[in-house]
């Protein structure tokens, strides 16, 4: 699963020891209708199962807060045991080991979490009203009584009953549909193949569906909405087709399921979820070419279909071990950009990795395989791990393990050592060195480096001193590095040699006594690591204007940011000029953005064909000169949505007289995602004294929209720190929203008005006359219940 928060991955990765089971679970068919009105299921599951072990007589399922009416066993009402978290079914009899039983379960129950009613609150009628599931980690358990542990697969039945005018999606085959006598329509899926519980999944709303194919027959099923197929359908599901069979090739195992759909949903919680067959996803991905340019699908795309290998079809049995899903996901998704955008963008991705688990070593030394190892070692630093296992083995020896891993435990769970015994099996490797200092332990090298050049026996070479300095307690590592001496007349000479102990002295040869213009430890960043190596101006110049790969460029560019801008500006230029990778030239727009002699080529950088890179110039130009005017309003039509609505807010802000003229030039736009151009200018509309935009903006705060619009609304309101009494129940509805990402902004808008005391007591008294529910008290109760101790006027 790819999170934006991805925290779901965390909880479901702190229990590290499989839970027992005392039968195993083989199908489970699941009947449901809904009361969206209300937020409620009503369901009848059937659970087949058999006994692992002699004298078990009784099942525990998880069941948190469902009203189970009844259990029946062999057609034979049963006695159970609700107790709010578990649901407890005792037999007259001990069940006989290996015999396939069942019981079945008539219940209801009105979720918070594992099944999501989307829109029906909304009185307007404008919401896109929907109903979808998130299983993962464990909160299927909150609308089925289920055993709901990812350890045990099974065949899964969905029948679903709704309105026939929504389309119903869920896991396998689609079976049949039948029209009832009151209009609706009863949706049959099953399932070919097992998969654990939390991989099943439901959405229910409006959309048009878009078939395509692979080249070997595989189904996709591509969800949109119909407002936005015109907009939104191509560039939301760019390269779906080309990612299936390019992953295919790659791991030489066929997409290991029936069909293959996606399907955008409004307030996601998350980024995207691999369910089985069918994977949700965030409606703000669903989005036009423009919205392509700032974010596009087709990473987290990528993530998503690579789960149904890793994390679907091979299930980790052990949550610590969640990393096999995960960083296995994160990883092939990065292969398929670099596959697809370029090498410079595969590398890219790698530093971003890198950048992520390094700075999760400043807090602690956690390893990979542990329940608590976080979210940056589950996805980033595990995917770094695979990148060395490709540089370390060779790209050949480690393709050949991931298939051999991947054919040898289909539609079934594992654990580390499985991709450790895969070494063994498909190469004859060992790596015990490198799954422990990778995988089973924590923390990363660090390594001082220098060189000199030396002569002995009349021969010269540049002897490199590398020293391990990472904290004692990490110990030591074991990695071939590369070593590439670069000289002045353009050529250059490497040497790749194993690196292990505290301090190593290595000696590349130069022949020709040629000088030298920089050295390079590890070209090209393969190696997950902090590096002290300290190097002169004309070396970083150097190093800019020669090293062969980007991210060594890059590392010049960085090392370039203390040296004074009258030694680097022409040298920034001239590498802007030559560089093709956006990343280089955003760095050198950024370095150059405050030089004040560089006004003419700012000027030609707020050109640049990459949204980022006009981005990196405009956030740096601290003040904006007013010579730069005119080619920054230009902005104000940029294609970029993010663009756009900063370049309102920067030039609002500095030439408030031309505010009017902005606010023409971008009445009509919106922004795919949150809104976000709309929102901004509604903002910069009311601080002009608008009175109309603080109502839209109320508006917007609104159920009536996604929640990342309400996000951005209530975010520009707390700007303008205006608490208009219309707003209250806006407010209070995103306090108590099943959406943490909505509920966290609302609670972090009220607590700053809290602080003051004109909106305080107008907070408490509407929390104060309204009647609220249990769990909504427990909520509100913190923050309206009691009085803090110190507040202040404003």
């Amino acid at each position: 699963m790819f999170r934006l928060v991805a925290c779901i991955a965390i909880l479901w990765a702190q229990q590290s020891t499989p839970r027992e089971r005392y039968v195993d679970m083989e199908h489970m068919r699941l009947q449901v209708r809904f009361a969206p009105e209300r937020g409620t299921v009503y369901g009848l599951v059937t659970h087949v199962f058999s006994a692992l072990r002699p004298d078990i007589d009784s099942v525990v399922l998880d069941a948190v807060k469902i009203d189970v009416e009844e259990v029946r066993h062999r057609d034979q009402p049963v006695t159970f045991r609700n107790t709010g978290e578990h649901l407890i079914v005792r037999f007259a009899k001990p069940l006989a080991p290996g015999v396939r039983d069942s019981i079945t379960i008539r219940y209801m129950a009105m979720p918070r979490k594992g099944l999501y009613f989307i829109g029906w609150k909304d009185k307007t009628g404008r919401a896109r009203k929907q109903i979808w599931t998130q299983g993962q980690g464990i909160d299927h358990r909150h609308w089925i009584p289920a055993y709901d542990d990812p350890n045990d697969k099974l065949i899964t039945e969905t029948i679903i009953t709704f309105d026939a005018k929504y389309q119903v999606l869920s896991n396998g085959t689609l079976i049949d549909t039948v029209r009832n006598p009151d209009g609706s329509l009863t949706w049959h899926y099953r399932m070919q193949k097992p998969h654990s519980l939390y991989l099943l999944m439901l959405a229910i709303g409006e959309y048009g569906i878009e078939r395509r194919q692979t080249s070997k027959g595989l189904p996709l099923l591509l969800y949109y909405y119909p407002d936005r197929r015109e907009c939104c359908l191509e560039p939301t599901y760019r390269y779906s087709v080309e990612m299936v069979e390019k992953l295919e090739e790659e791991l030489g195992v066929p997409f290991p399921w029936e069909k293959y759909a996606q399907v955008p949903v409004a307030d996601y919680i998350y980024g995207a979820m691999e369910n089985t067959t069918a994977t949700i996803f965030g409606d703000f991905f669903h989005i036009d070419d423009r919205g392509y340019l700032d974010r596009s699908y087709v990473e987290v795309n990528a993530h998503e279909l690579t789960h149904q290998w890793f994390g679907d079809y091979v299930t980790a049995r052990n949550t610590a071990h969640i990393w096999l899903q995960e960083s296995f996901a994160t990883h092939y998704a990065r292969f398929f950009m670099g596959l697809t955008f370029g090498e410079d963008a595969y590398a890219w991705g790698r530093r971003t990795e890198h950048t992520l688990a390094l700075s999760a070593g400043q807090k602690d030394n956690l390893p990979i395989v542990h329940p608590n190892s976080g979210y940056a070692r589950i996805y980033q630093k595990g995917s770094s791990v695979l990148d060395m296992m490709r540089y370390t083995f060779g790209n050949q020896v480690y393709r050949k393990v991931i298939t051999h891993y991947l054919k040898k435990h289909p539609y079934d769970v594992v654990e580390t050592n499985d991709l450790y015994q895969a070494f063994q099996d498909a190469a004859g490797l060992s790596p015990d060195w490198f799954f422990q200092q990778w995988l089973y332990r924590g923390g990363e090298p660090h390594y001082r480096v220098r060189y000199q050049s030396i002569e002995r026996e009349g021969k010269a070479y540049t002897q490199v001193i590398v020293e391990q300095i990472q904290d004692s307690s990490i110990g030591l590592f074991k990695m071939p590095i590369v070593f590439a001496v670069h000289y002045q007349d353009g050529s250059y000479d490497t040497l790749r040699t194993w690196i292990e102990d505290q301090r190593e002295i290595v000696e590349v040869p130069n022949p020709g006594r040629k000088a030298i213009a920089f050295v390079l430890f590890d070209p090209g960043g393969w190696i997950l690591k902090q590096v002290t190596f300290e190097k002169q101006t004309a070396e970083l110049l150097a190093q800019l204007r020669g090293a062969p790969a980007m991210l060594d460029r890059y590392d010049a560019l960085v090392g370039l940011r203390k040296v004074p801008i009258t030694a680097k500006r022409e040298a920034l230029k001239a590498a802007y000029r030559r560089e093709k990778f956006w990343g280089m030239r955003a760095e050198i727009a950024a370095q150059l953005a405050a030089d004040p002699t560089s006004i003419d080529f700012i000027k030609e950088v707020l050109t640049d064909p990459h949204p980022q890179v006009r981005f990196a110039a405009l956030a740096n130009l601290n003040p904006i000169p007013a010579t730069l005017r005119p080619e920054l309003e230009k902005l104000l039509l940029d294609s970029s949505y993010v663009v756009q609505a900063y370049a309102l807010e920067r030039l609002s802000e500095a030439f408030p007289r031309r505010v009017p003229d902005y606010l023409k030039l971008t009445a009509n736009a919106l922004g795919i995602v949150g809104h976000n151009v709309r929102i901004k200018h509604l903002e910069v509309a009311a601080l002009s004294g608008d009175k109309s935009a603080m109502e839209k903006l109320v508006d917007y705060a609104s159920p009536a929209f996604e929640f990342r619009t309400r996000q951005n609304a209530l975010k520009a309101l707390k700007s303008l720190n205006v608490l208009p009494p219309s707003l209250l129940p806006h407010l209070f509805e995103a306090l108590t929203s099943p959406n943490n990402r909505l509920s966290a902004v609302a609670k972090e808008v009220c607590e700053y008005w809290l602080q003051q005391t004109r909106y305080r007591q107008t907070l408490v008294d509407y929390y104060q006359r309204q009647s609220w529910g249990p769990t909504e008290k427990g909520i509100l109760e913190p923050l309206f219940g009691h009085k803090p101790a110190t507040f202040y006027q404003r």
